[in-house]
């Protein structure tokens, strides 16, 4: 006999490895109930297994246990999902895996077929099949965020699992390169019992189901990524927060809003979850990924500004927005491109004569295509600053910030800023708090930590924020680096920085005052790093300034 087309046996060897796994994090209670469900189900007797034999059979409640007053067997089903869910993303090559379906305590039996491994290193992909590309094809992976199960003070707290699930949804939309079902649907779900995704006619890439439980001392939620077309987990962790106040609503409402922000930066930042899946499902072939897999070349260009990277890119999202006009993300990532075009002097040859004009152009138009966009608003302030607009740069970062707080980049963005105009009292902290939330944030912000190191004369320090910016192909790195060697009377060190940042751009300790300057620096700052160069190698001081070209960093 067989079971969802797997052979009896074969799920009672899986039953009994499962529950004696260490792994499997159920109580004792939940492991009976999954033996009770699964041998019935074995034995033929599935339509049986009803709440009502569960409650007296297994968790030993009277004769008299009411469903409708007693909720505990669908409080322990939800908690035996989760535990199961939880031991299958950490053994997807289990062979088979056991699963209870919401909307019914008779168990499901999967064979797991050979799956790709996590989301870490696109080189060991193979090609995927065209369903797993068919989502990104169109430009954004679509996530489906479940009803969240409630546990605990039910009668206290009966809606904070909605209220969770409704931050997550907001949070995750603001990262408008996704494309996230909303609230409405989200809440039609909790209204039609158990109803699956697949059953409301969603095409979704993946789903995000999780748990809230409320007791007297915390708040802890549990959340899980499963991805749609092979059904295995991807993702999944817990998160605690003390209540306190005496569990006063609007404290608890906030520590909703901070976990739900957590989960997005988690699951939608760059190089997060979703970007994970798509670099890896994207193989060795880009045609898979269309308009998407473009976003993600950008990316891998804006984390190290390499140089080398920058006009293929430049083409290839040229090509993006001339075969897809509406596509905001690629109109917002060809105009940080062309910003760079100007703050490094790059040949962008006949296709642009003015690129910060074409720069702001283009995320503007950005900003037309998807007003809530903060990746465009983020491209129009590196356009305006650079173009001498630095109290228009700076307020539409803010608005950037508005429409979306979960984003460190934005945060580092106005840090940096701020710092290049020594307003260390507002930028730095803005800094911190954004490596704080997210540690692998490209490095280039931490030029704005370097210089507030270097101005208070810690040049130590300032070449340690130097080592983390990792921008070898940048030749004012390499400028300021010897800017801080030399204050350090460490000269031979302080020559060779400067002979490698000349080698990057012939002329870059020439016109160090002007590119600065372009940069919107402090006089100050400017004054200080001139200084500090001025003794190492005066030779290179008296030489006149050439055309700019690529290699500074502003």
């Amino acid at each position: 006999m067989s079971f969802d087309g797997v052979p009896q046996h074969q799920v009672q060897v899986a039953l009994d490895r499962l529950l004696a796994s260490p792994d499997f994090q159920a109580s004792e209670r939940n492991k009976r109930f999954l033996r009770y469900v699964v041998e019935e189900t074995l034995a033929g007797r599935d339509d049986r297994i009803k709440a009502y034999s569960i409650a007296t059979l297994v968790f030993e409640r009277g004769e008299d246990f009411d469903t409708m007053k007693d909720t505990i067997v669908r409080i322990e089903a939800g908690r035996l999902r989760r535990a199961l869910d939880i031991y299958f993303l950490k053994h997807d090559d289990a062979g088979l895996r056991i699963s209870i379906p919401k909307g019914s305590y008779v168990p499901s039996f999967q064979c797991q077929a050979a799956s790709l491994p996590p989301a870490v290193c696109p080189s060991t992909a193979a090609d995927p099949p065209a369903s797993r590309t068919r989502a990104l094809q169109q430009g954004a992976p679509r996530i489906w965020v479940e009803p969240f199960d409630l546990n605990g003070d039910t009668d206290a707290y009966p809606l904070i699992a909605g209220t969770l699930a409704r931050q997550v949804i907001a949070a995750l939309t603001r990262f408008t390169e996704l494309f996230v079902y909303g609230l409405d649907t989200s809440e039609h779900a909790c209204r039609a019992a158990a109803c699956p995704a697949g059953a409301m006619g969603l095409e979704i890439d993946y789903r995000l189901s999780g748990a809230v439980t409320i007791t007297k001392q915390s708040l802890i939620a549990e959340i899980l990524m499963r991805r749609e077309d092979d059904g295995r987990f991807i993702w999944a962790q817990s998160f605690e927060r003390e209540v306190e106040g005496g569990r006063d609503p609007s404290h608890i409402v906030s520590l909703c809003a901070e976990i739900a922000g957590h989960v997005a930066r988690i699951v939608a930042l760059r190089d997060g979850i979703v970007d994970g899946q798509a670099r890896l499902l994207s193989g060795s072939d880009p045609r898979h990924f269309a308009g998407y897999q473009k976003l993600l070349d950008f990316q891998d260009y804006w984390r190290t500004l390499d140089a080398a990277r920058f006009d293929p890119i430049r083409r290839d999202l040229e090509a993006a927005i001339a075969a897809e006009p509406g596509f905001s993300a690629a109109h917002a990532c060809l105009s940080m491109l062309y910003t760079n075009a100007a703050r490094f002097g790059y040949d962008v040859g006949d296709s642009c004569a003015a690129p910060l004009e074409r720069a702001l152009d283009l995320a503007r138009k950005a900003i037309r295509l998807a007003p809530s966009s903060s990746h465009a608003y983020h491209a129009r302030a590196l356009a305006e600053w650079f173009l001498g607009q630095r109290d228009e740069c700076l307020q539409t970062l803010k608005t950037a910030r508005a429409l979306n707080p979960n984003d460190p980049e934005l945060m580092a963005e106005m840090g940096f800023r701020l710092a290049a105009r020594m307003d260390w009292e507002s930028g730095v902290p803005l800094l911190e708090e954004a490596y704080a939330r997210s540690p692998l944030l490209t490095g280039q912000y931490r030029m704005g930590l370097f210089l507030y190191h270097f101005a208070h004369g810690r040049h130590e320090q300032a070449l340690g924020e130097l080592r983390a910016v990792d921008a070898p192909g940048v030749g004012h790195v390499h400028l300021a680096a010897a800017a801080a060697l030399a204050a350090l009377g460490r000269d031979d060190e302080a020559h060779r920085r400067l002979a490698r940042a000349e080698q990057l751009a012939t002329g870059v300790f020439g016109r160090l005052q002007e590119d600065l300057a372009f940069s919107s620096f402090h006089p100050d700052l400017i004054a200080a790093m001139a200084q500090a160069l001025s003794g190492v190698n005066r030779e290179w001081s008296d030489q006149a300034p050439p055309d700019r070209c690529a290699g500074a960093t502003r």
